[in-house]
């Protein structure tokens, strides 16, 4: 007696389903396994650009001041060594006020749970150095009419990370 086959699509047998099956098993593992490592390069891609955008804000309060006062008021400025208490009271006493600026950029670096809120950064800091220079960028005695003002962000684990700017201000005459 001998067995016909019919003639039409023919079906997968188990043994192929499993191998297949496997395949495309482990070809979704290794998509799956790429998703946290492009999260932690979202995040890490977000605190950078909230580090610039802190750092570009600060340098351009800086650069709109009276030349004159730009040594005296942000020379060695350290948001570590204010002692702030965000928010700040500006119903109580209204700004400005002499460190207003300095304690407002304090508290836009570590606003309150700055990793939920998508605001500020997670153990952010900042520091602005001003040092007077001539037209080559080299350190001069002051007064010179031209500044050399340096903002830098540090945030992470220790100040691990860091995002600077490097501008230049001179006197209008």
């Amino acid at each position: 007696m001998s067995v016909r086959r019919m003639a039409g699509p023919r079906g997968l047998t188990l043994v192929e389903f499993l191998i297949a099956t496997a395949i495309v098993s482990f070809a979704m593992l290794g998509v799956a396994s790429m998703f946290p490592a492009a999260l932690r390069s979202v995040i890490a891609g977000g605190e950078r650009t909230k580090a610039t955008m802190l750092v570009q804000a600060m340098t351009d309060i800086i650069r709109s001041e009276p030349f004159d006062l730009i040594d005296a008021r942000y020379n060695n400025l350290n948001t570590q060594t204010l002692s702030v208490s965000c928010p700040l009271d500006e119903v109580g006493a209204p700004p400005p006020y002499d460190d207003y600026i300095a304690k407002r950029w304090a508290c836009d670096l570590h606003m309150t749970g700055a990793r939920d809120s998508g605001q500020g950064l997670s153990g952010a800091y900042g520091r602005v150095s001003v040092a007077c220079v001539d037209a080559s960028g080299t350190m001069v005695a002051c007064p010179s009419a031209l500044r050399r003002v340096t903002v830098t962000v540090f945030w992470g684990e220790s100040g691990s990370r860091s995002v600077s700017l490097v501008s230049h201000v001179a006197r209008i005459r």
